[in-house]
């Protein structure tokens, strides 16, 4: 019985042990800032300037693509999208449809137009894990970094 009282102690520091840094990733533990927004178009994929319409902030692999300055936020099941360069506001729900170790997949409607979005950590070049927020809403997907 003594032993027994020990070994339960031990089980619960394990399994608490193990299951640090196992968090996965949710749309609501970030303010998302747009990275860029492409054209889900098969014809458009054949010219990588035609693909990419526009971007969070100069970059040269798509010098013409518009900057925008765009931020996604979440919580408790509503979006609220602001475009700070037209001065425009959009808002919309979602809902957590899969949970997975490597991310959270949600259904989501925003200013009417419905799509999927998954929340996930992406592994840059230089070993560093980001999370990312692309979302797909039919011709076009838009993908959200964490902003700074």
């Amino acid at each position: 019985m003594k032993r027994l009282l020990y070994v339960i102690p031990v089980l619960v520091l394990i399994l608490m042990l193990a299951s640090c840094g196992n968090e996965t990733v949710s749309i609501e533990d970030y303010e998302w800032k747009l990275r860029a927004v492409m054209k889900n178009d098969v014809d458009a994929a054949q010219d990588e300037d035609a693909l990419v319409i526009a971007v969070g902030e100069n970059d040269e692999l798509y010098p013409d693509a518009k900057i925008v300055d765009v931020k996604l936020t979440a919580k408790n099941e509503k979006i609220t999208v602001v475009d700070s360069t037209n001065d425009k506001t959009y808002s919309g729900t979602y809902k957590q449809i899969e949970k997975t170790p490597d991310g959270i997949t949600y259904e989501m409607e925003i200013d009417g137009k419905e799509g999927f979005a998954t929340v996930s950590p992406t592994e840059h070049y230089e070993g560093t894990d980001v999370p990312t927020l692309p979302i797909n809403m039919g011709e076009y997907s838009v993908y959200f970094i964490p902003a700074e």
